[in-house]
């Protein structure tokens, strides 16, 4: 938030939201659990609990789970226990994904889903993939027409060709926002197009100035 009382006061309301405290915590019950699956008995803890966070353009409440992994669990075995990430799913996991499976109109790509590395020394970092762009070249509404007469060869030559001039660059933002019993519903889809506003606005403003306007 530009504005520095604002920003305070959108802080504090934060801070002090029952609604967002209890999305938080079920998020973190969710990851102890999970971490529970690879890690030593009562080595998983809680170092940070529902702390404010402030950037240039958000406050977020963020929690730290942290535990000792077991020697016989793999970096392959941890990443398996905890992902999907449970603050994208809810909670219980396997059947909130059932339910949003169901409820999404097609698959979310890369979006909350997870990137970084693994590493030959059983080591590994990856983050959660949100307030993210996704740009893929992708064919136009064009229909590709082909004759039954043509070689397979042929039709593939002229299944590229026609994609090369029939392409449009497209960018696709993922964004959404949790349901809990304290959330309203028109304040999460607010939510969900802040989430969402300001990569938007840095895509326009790019292309604002590749065009010159």
């Amino acid at each position: 938030p530009t504005n520095p009382l604002n920003g305070a006061a959108l802080a504090a309301a934060l801070a002090g939201s029952e609604k967002e405290r209890a999305e938080n915590l079920m998020i973190v019950d969710l990851l102890r659990n999970d971490l529970g699956k690879v890690c030593e008995p009562g080595s998983v803890h809680v170092p940070g609990l529902i702390q404010l966070e402030s950037y240039a353009t958000v406050h977020q409440l963020v929690s730290t789970v942290r535990g000792l992994r077991r020697a016989d669990a793999s970096c392959i075995d941890a990443i398996r226990a905890a992902f999907p990430g449970g603050s994208m799913t809810g909670a219980p996991k396997i059947r909130s994904m059932d339910i949003l499976d169901r409820l999404e109109g097609g698959a979310r790509g890369v979006y909350s889903g997870a990137l970084g590395y693994l590493s030959v020394n059983d080591t590994f970092d990856l983050n959660i993939v949100i307030r993210s762009a996704v740009f893929a070249d992708v064919p136009s509404s064009t229909d590709y027409h082909s004759s039954s007469n043509a070689s397979q060869l042929q039709q593939q030559q002229q299944r590229q060709q026609e994609h090369s001039q029939h392409s449009q660059m497209v960018m696709s933002v993922g964004a959404g926002g949790a349901i809990v019993m304290q959330g309203d519903a028109h304040a999460e889809f607010a939510e969900m197009q802040l989430k969402a506003d300001r990569l938007i606005q840095a895509a326009a403003l790019t292309l604002s100035e590749q065009h010159g306007h």
